[in-house]
């Protein structure tokens, strides 16, 4: 296992820092853009187009990772992340602002693709929940971590861009100095949409409503605290809501190994919704200790069972169609990261930020009380993979927690339990 680790450490690292830079903006970005006198529905608009770009990236990674190879691929889009967020500072409209947004969601999808699937070339498959335990707690506490890099620092203030975007260069120094060698280019499958909600319908399902839910909050609760206790708590919260999942997600994943799957994605995002009403109804009302506990509660919640329905379609998909599983999963997330900010902008210049919270906490019930529905029209599956905790990055991360195509299909061990026809 250590000398493993050793092997993927530099690539940890690279994300590690590349996601201070990541919280960072999920904070500043909000702030900054309606200082500039901006509606929340404009800002619900670049948060989608970063979405987008995403989903674009994604969709071309494993063509641009065989041509220039994975380190050529991390550090030209490293270079264009940092680059795109220095623009954020000298453009002030929202066509510049979604345009800069977009080409940053592009490169941070193939910067994930490069990492993620050179780990998953790099390591065995008896120690990929080890590893991916690891590299989940780095990621989730860089993101936590983040937005303190710009505390104390006016929502219009330079610095936060710069500093930023220099994370986002320095974490190209493990990739160029790493001996770890590159991996043969992934191959690309179809995504079958179609296909993989006849699979798994739920996990299908629980993939969107984490999009929906999560894009949009994210997008739009440092407004929430900054509007009500200050700028300087907008960094408190968003850390508070990855705490939370970082605390959570694995006893809830380890929990689904012994139990249905879907119950448990129904706690929690029955935690996620009870949360959302609560700051919805206490909006203005509430102290900034219990604003922050209840964020800290949703963040536990809704942020945690997107790896869940992961897991669940590891359990139920076909030997080797791993990939083309988790690439189906990670669009219909994206798609409705997408969908979430553009929804959530408008509800909240129409009915305050409480508005907000209304429909994150309807949509968690709605996912909730899908996964009722499944669980009365299918019955739990016999043998299930082992969870392995898993965030939506790329279509690799799937193939780091599960396995590999080879391994699926019979060529290696993988961990867990074997897959059932």
């Amino acid at each position: 296992m250590t000398s493993l680790l050793r092997n993927v450490a530099a690539l940890i690292a690279a994300i590690a820092i590349l996601q201070l830079a990541g919280g960072l903006l999920g904070v500043r970005l909000p702030l900054a853009f309606t200082e500039q006198g901006h509606s929340r529905t404009e800002l619900g608009l670049v948060a989608a187009a970063y979405s987008a770009g995403f989903m674009f990236g994604a969709m071309i990674a494993t063509a641009l990772l065989s041509r220039v190879g994975h380190i050529r691929v991390y550090a030209a889009c490293a270079a264009v992340f940092s680059v795109s967020t220095l623009a954020l500072h000298f453009s002030a409209d929202v066509w510049s602002w979604g345009l800069a947004r977009m080409i940053a969601g592009f490169s941070v999808a193939l910067m994930f693709e490069a990492i993620e699937s050179w780990m998953n070339f790099s390591i065995g498959s008896r120690v990929r929940g080890e590893i991916m335990s690891v590299y989940m707690v780095m990621t989730k506490a860089s993101l936590a971590l983040g937005p303190f890099f710009a505390f104390g620092y006016a929502p219009y203030a330079p610095e936060p861009w710069m500093i930023a975007a220099a994370l986002a260069a320095l974490s190209m120094v493990p990739i160029c100095f790493t001996a770890t060698a590159q991996p043969t280019p992934p191959k690309a499958q179809p995504l079958a949409l179609v296909e993989q909600f006849a699979t798994a319908p739920a996990a299908v399902i629980a993939s969107f409503g984490a999009g929906l839910v999560n894009g949009g909050v994210l997008a739009l609760a440092p407004l929430y605290a900054s509007e009500n206790f200050g700028a300087y708590a907008a960094t408190e919260f968003y850390a508070a809501a990855f705490t939370g999942s970082l605390l959570l997600q694995w006893p809830a994943g380890r929990f689904s190994d012994r139990t249905d799957r879907r119950i448990v994605i129904a706690a929690l995002t029955a935690l996620a919704a009870i949360s959302a009403f609560a700051l919805a109804i206490g909006s203005g009302r509430l102290s900034e200790f219990g604003a922050a506990a209840l964020f800290f509660m949703w963040g536990a919640g809704a942020l945690s069972f997107y790896g869940i329905a992961v897991a669940h379609m590891a359990d139920r998909a076909e030997p080797g169609k791993l990939a083309q599983s988790a690439a189906g999963l990670l669009f219909v997330w994206a798609a409705g990261s997408v969908l979430g900010p553009i929804i959530m902008g408008p509800l909240v210049d129409w009915y305050g930020i409480a508005g907000m919270f209304w429909f994150a906490g309807v949509a968690a019930v709605l996912v909730s009380a899908a996964m009722f529905w499944r669980r009365g029209a299918r019955e739990p599956a016999e043998v299930k993979e082992e969870f392995s905790p898993q965030i939506g990055t790329s279509v690799s991360a799937g193939e780091i927690a599960y396995g590999d195509e080879g391994a699926r299909q019979g060529e290696g061990p993988v961990a867990g339990v074997a897959k059932p026809s």
